[in-house]
């Protein structure tokens, strides 16, 4: 292939997956509009695509706006006259709006989409929507600083990105204040670079150190064996919430912590059993539960199990408060278990058996809570 062949082949296939595209949006919104008043009706497709339930409530409100509110847009994707991404940058920008005024944003920037890039689309379409509604684009500035807040992404390799939503003046005066401290905190003999002092100032803000101490005390829960504290293995352990971090980073977690006892298979290496004597019964239960699953167990939701609500498979009083009984549910999913005619059997503890409305199953097997159990 010259290079000419690879641009018209790549033209092609981009212009195949933009058609294939809008026709799944199409077939989201039809589904969408057949189960309108249906509070849950997305979980169908959420289990059997494998998505999540924020990724499946993005895709089914991006669908219905598209072929309703901006059916140019649609057509323009299913044509390959734009991509996926410049379709979401009008879905996103003319969302507060009404249908009128949507319209007209849709028309100018469709008008003015061809040959640009998804970046230069967007401020585009930030333009025109200030010049369109430009009393709304006030309104919503002021209804955005109610909706500040902050959250932790986990990242590969053992890091995170920890950001917060802030109107723009606040975002910018903070950055201002961590950037003014790391600069003159710079000095020859640091090897660090000025990136990375930046990223140690935000630390030492939040957590107090190193000048003073903090009297916010954290609570994080790591799994690991006991093999690994003791420096005989290298096995990963599993910080709840986050994933699989080294020996090394499992040891300094577990160095200034409080200890509780998990048994778990030596084959399998589920969780069997979890001892301690500092806690009520209630207590006790509830941390297993916590360790033995992990997550939410609605098929394909990660939420932590320690953010999540026990839920009795059987119902209480028909069903006992036990470790063969319970499971967590986010608040979502267990909304879901008890409004629907959604089924959970749970025919062995820990294992989670679905039948969802459509009479599609799915089935969720205990995690180990060690990915390689010691052979003995």
């Amino acid at each position: 292939m010259d290079v000419v062949e690879v641009l018209d082949a790549l033209a092609y296939h981009e212009k195949q997956v933009a058609y294939h595209q809008a026709q799944g949006l199409r077939i989201l919104a039809e589904y969408a509009l057949a189960c309108e008043g249906e509070e849950f009706f997305d979980a169908e497709i959420a289990a059997a695509m494998h998505w999540t339930s924020a990724w499946t409530a993005n895709q089914m409100a991006l669908a219905l706006d598209l072929a309703s509110k901006l059916p140019r847009t649609l057509d323009a994707l299913e044509k390959g006259e734009i991509d996926l991404y410049k379709a979401r940058v009008l879905y996103d920008t003319t969302m507060p709006l009404s249908a009128d005024l949507a319209a007209q944003v849709e028309e100018s920037v469709l008008a003015k989409a061809d040959g640009k890039t998804g970046a230069q689309v967007r401020r585009l379409a930030g333009r025109v929507v200030m010049r369109v509604d430009p009393d709304g684009h006030r309104d919503r500035a002021e209804t955005r600083k109610s909706q500040r807040c902050t959250g932790v992404d986990p990242l590969p390799d053992q890091m995170a990105r920890l950001w917060a939503y802030l109107p723009l003046e606040k975002a910018a005066a903070c950055y201002d204040r961590v950037d003014t401290i790391a600069r003159g905190l710079q000095h020859p003999d640091d090897p660090r670079t000025l990136d990375q002092i930046r990223a140690d100032v935000v630390a030492d803000l939040l957590l107090a150190t190193p000048d003073r101490t903090s009297a916010v005390k954290v609570e994080m829960y790591v799994t690991v064996s006991a093999a690994t504290l003791m420096g005989l293995s290298e096995q990963p352990g599993e910080l709840a919430g986050y994933g699989p971090v080294t020996a090394d980073l499992a040891r300094e977690l577990a160095g200034d912590a409080t200890w509780r006892r998990l048994l778990t298979d030596p084959v399998t290496g589920e969780a069997l059993e979890f001892g301690t004597s500092t806690y009520r019964p209630q207590a006790r239960l509830r941390r297993f539960v916590w360790a033995r699953d992990r997550t939410c167990r609605f098929p394909g939701c990660m939420r932590p199990a320690h953010q999540s609500e026990l839920d009795h498979t059987v119902p209480f009083p028909l069903g006992p408060t036990s470790q063969e009984n319970l499971g967590p549910f986010c608040k979502h999913h267990h909304r879901v278990k008890h409004r629907t005619a959604w089924e959970v059997v749970q025919p062995m503890p820990g294992t989670f058996q679905f039948r969802s409305p459509a009479g599609k199953t799915y089935r969720r097997e205990p995690e180990p809570v060690f990915d390689d159990p010691p052979p003995f």
